[in-house]
């Protein structure tokens, strides 16, 4: 079968999936432009012709998985600003850090965690951003919840909340893809999503009655985690 031309354009966005990919795997200084060349089926030398640098190459990476960034907080975000709605993104988030998302969401949790062990300045921008984008409803869902009754206790201040649950999330989704080992958590995914919610649900001091009542409420609305599943995101080779 003849094999179909590519697009320099589909080149070039295939040469920053595999970059990711192996970002995201060794790091920048470990990553070898070598390496992704053959993995996005280009020579070298291509791949400098689309990006002068390997700091190039790893910045447009970066750039990449900003956009990501605005598209996973639309679609996973408190795009209602209740109580419930705390929950239930928390279990959507779980979801997609234990494996229901697909495999660029995964590196860009591992490119954020290199990122934290080296200079950590793209760390840094992904955390502002992301306390611009979802603080304020954050806040206000915790308001409310304390005012119906459904968190007693203090408030927790909103920044700390996202940055607790991140932190977490991450580390989940780092022990989750080990492969040479046994895996540190108890029971399979559905189970560490629930225990995950749980933890951090109480932490924000809901009680017991209100994270049940949400999450049989969600039970009865599908899995909203498929939007960020492999088949919305097919996977570009060249051929």
């Amino acid at each position: 079968m003849k094999r179909r031309r590519i697009s320099g354009i589909e080149r070039k966005s295939l040469i920053l999936d595999e970059a990711r990919r192996i970002f995201s795997k060794h790091g920048f200084e470990a990553a070898r432009t070598q390496d992704i060349a053959r993995a996005a089926q280009v020579s070298e030398a291509l791949v400098y012709r689309h990006f002068p640098t390997k700091q190039a190459l790893y910045r447009a990476v970066l750039r990449r998985t900003i956009r990501d960034q605005n598209a996973n907080h639309e679609m996973v975000g408190l795009r209602n600003i209740t109580p419930r709605g705390l929950i239930t993104n928390l279990r959507t988030y779980f979801q997609i850090v234990v494996g229901g998302g697909p495999e660029h969401v995964t590196e860009g949790f591992r490119l954020l965690l290199a990122s934290v062990a080296g200079d950590a300045s793209f760390a840094s921008l992904i955390y502002r951003r992301a306390n611009r984008m979802m603080n304020e409803r954050v806040h206000q869902a915790l308001v409310q919840a304390h005012a119906c009754g459904d968190i007693v206790g203090k408030v927790l201040d909103a920044r700390n909340t996202s940055m607790f649950t991140e932190h977490i999330g991450t580390m989940m989704n780092t022990l989750a893809k080990m492969t040479s080992q046994p895996s540190p958590y108890s029971g399979d995914k559905a189970q560490l999503v629930n225990d995950a919610v749980w933890f951090c649900s109480r932490g924000l001091g809901f009680t017991e009655e209100a994270i049940a009542r949400y999450l049989a409420d969600a039970d009865g609305e599908g899995d909203p985690a498929q939007t960020l599943r492999d088949d919305a995101y097919p996977t570009r080779k060249a051929g």
